[in-house]
C-alpha cells in the first residue's frame, strides 16, 4: 500500500481574494470588509496576526511557527488556528 502523501503546508496556496478587501485594524484584532457584497468580518488578534501572514505570503507551516512565537502557543495549536481561519476566510470567498 503506498502511504498518503503528506499535506504541503509550506507553500502559500491562498492570497486575498479581490482588492476589494479593505482591512482596518481595530484594537487588538481588526476587520475585513468585502466591498463586493459589504459584508464585515471580525476578527480577534490571532485573526487579525494571521491575515497579516497571509498577505506577506506565509504558509500555513510559517504561520503556525509565528503564532507560536508571539502568541507563546505550539506551533501545532498556532497550525491547527491558521488552518481554521484560512478554511473560513476561504468559504467566505476572501480566499482564493
Amino acid at each position: 500500500m503506498k502511504p498518503a502523501a503528506k499535506e504541503d503546508t509550506s507553500s502559500p496556496p491562498f492570497a486575498p481574494a479581490s482588492p476589494d478587501i479593505v482591512v482596518r485594524r481595530v484594537g487588538d484584532g481588526g476587520v475585513l470588509v468585502d466591498l463586493r457584497t459589504n459584508a464585515i468580518f471580525e476578527l480577534n488578534d490571532t485573526g487579525m496576526r494571521v491575515w497579516e501572514l497571509i498577505v506577506e505570503g506565509l504558509g500555513l507551516d510559517a504561520m503556525a511557527a509565528r503564532l507560536a512565537e508571539e502568541f507563546e502557543v505550539s506551533a501545532a495549536d498556532g497550525l491547527t488556528a491558521s488552518r481554521q481561519l484560512v478554511d473560513e476566510l476561504r468559504a467566505e470567498g476572501l480566499l482564493r
